[in-house]
């Protein structure tokens, strides 16, 4: 679930193809992100899967899989409000 959204994204952001997001590329060698990119990335990964990317974690995430494992990460130790 994660993986397939983030793909739409990341494939709108970097103008590429999402058939051709695969959670080994890395976004500044592979789809050539700069640091905007990256910023518009981590805004619309925490508004969409309500999760917060700290700062200092940010720079250690290097690929797509990366991202996905963190938001995963990060939803599943988020207590769910009853």
């Amino acid at each position: 679930m994660v993986f397939e959204k983030l793909r739409e994204v990341i494939a709108e952001i970097f103008e590429v193809e999402a058939d051709n997001v695969r959670p080994e590329l890395r976004f500044s060698d592979d789809l050539c992100g700069d640091v905007m990119d990256l910023m518009e990335l981590s805004m619309i990964a925490e508004e969409e899967f309500e999760v917060l990317i700290d700062d200092e974690d940010f720079p250690k995430i290097q690929t797509v899989g990366d991202l996905v494992s963190y938001i995963e990460a990060r939803m599943d130790a988020r207590p769910d409000l009853l």
